[in-house]
C-alpha cells in the first residue's frame, strides 16, 4: 500500500505486493481517502467485518450512519489486508485501556488507524511507528473563535482569531490535536492546550509525536501523526473498492 502519485487506486491497492509484505517505513505514512462506494461494493465490504463490528453498526439509529460504519471499516479491512497480504475478514483488533485498537492475531506487523467525518473516511497506516488520523469536515455556523479560546494555547488562539479564515484554521488545528491523540492512543483534553505546529514535534507524557497536515478535498482538513520525533511524509492516495 504505498502511494505512488496521489491518483485514484481501484481494486487491490497499489505499490503492494502481497508475496513480498508491508515494506513503508518508518519516514512514510501512505495515507487513503475514502469517499462513497456503491452499493454492491458496500455489501462486500460489510461481508469483511467481524461479529463485533456488525454488532456496532446496527446501534446506529440512521442507514446512512450504518453505511458510513460499514464503508469505513470495510475499507481498512481491505486496505491493511493487502498490506499484510491476509484476507480482510481474518483480520483482528484489539482495543486498548484507551480505547485505541491494534491488530492482534496471526496478522500483525502494521499500525493503523482511521478516521470518518461528513461522508468522508481518513485511514493511515505505518510499518515501523505507531499511527494516528483524523479528518474534519468545516463545519457552518461553529463558534470557532469562542471554541479555540476554550481549549486552545492562547498564541493558537490567536492564530485563528486573526486567520483571514477563522474556520479554516480551527479545523487545521483540532486535525492535528485529533491525530496526535490517536496517535498517541490517549485522551484528546491532554493534546488540546498543547501546541500543534504544522510539521512539528508535540511532547505528551514524555513522550514525542510529529504531525504533518495532509492535503483533501475542499470542505474538509487533515493530519497524521507519527510516535516520535522524527521527520516523515505522507502518501495520499484515493480508494476504491
Amino acid at each position: 500500500m504505498i502511494g505512488v502519485g496521489g491518483g485514484p487506486v481501484a481494486g487491490p491497492v497499489a505499490g503492494v505486493d502481497p508475496a513480498a509484505g508491508f515494506a513503508v517505513s518508518g519516514e512514510v505514512a501512505s495515507a487513503w481517502l475514502v469517499g462513497d462506494v456503491p452499493s454492491s461494493a458496500a455489501a462486500e465490504l460489510l461481508a469483511t467485518l467481524d461479529a463485533e463490528e456488525r454488532r456496532r453498526a446496527v446501534r446506529f439509529s440512521t442507514a446512512e450512519a450504518r453505511r458510513r460504519f460499514v464503508i469505513a471499516h470495510g475499507a481498512t479491512r481491505r486496505i491493511v489486508g493487502e498490506c499484510l497480504g491476509a484476507p480482510p475478514a481474518e483480520l483482528q483488533w484489539r482495543v486498548g485501556p484507551q480505547g485505541k485498537p491494534e491488530l492482534v492475531g496471526p496478522w500483525t506487523g502494521i499500525h493503523a488507524n482511521l478516521s470518518h467525518s461528513g461522508g468522508r473516511c481518513l485511514i493511515a497506516v505505518c510499518r515501523e511507528r505507531a499511527v494516528g488520523a483524523d479528518i474534519q469536515r468545516l463545519v457552518p455556523g461553529l463558534d470557532v473563535l469562542g471554541m479555540a479560546r476554550r481549549y486552545f494555547p492562547a498564541s493558537e488562539a490567536r492564530d485563528v482569531a486573526d486567520a483571514a479564515d477563522p474556520a479554516d484554521a480551527f479545523a487545521r488545528l483540532w486535525a492535528r490535536k485529533e491525530a496526535v491523540t490517536k496517535a498517541a492512543g490517549g485522551r484528546l483534553t491532554q493534546v488540546l492546550p498543547l501546541l500543534t505546529p504544522p510539521g512539528g514535534t508535540v511532547e505528551l507524557a514524555s513522550a514525542a509525536y510529529r504531525v504533518a497536515d495532509v492535503e483533501v478535498p475542499a470542505g474538509f482538513r487533515a493530519a497524521v501523526a507519527l510516535a516520535g520525533a522524527d521527520e516523515f511524509r505522507v502518501e495520499v492516495n484515493e480508494w476504491l473498492p
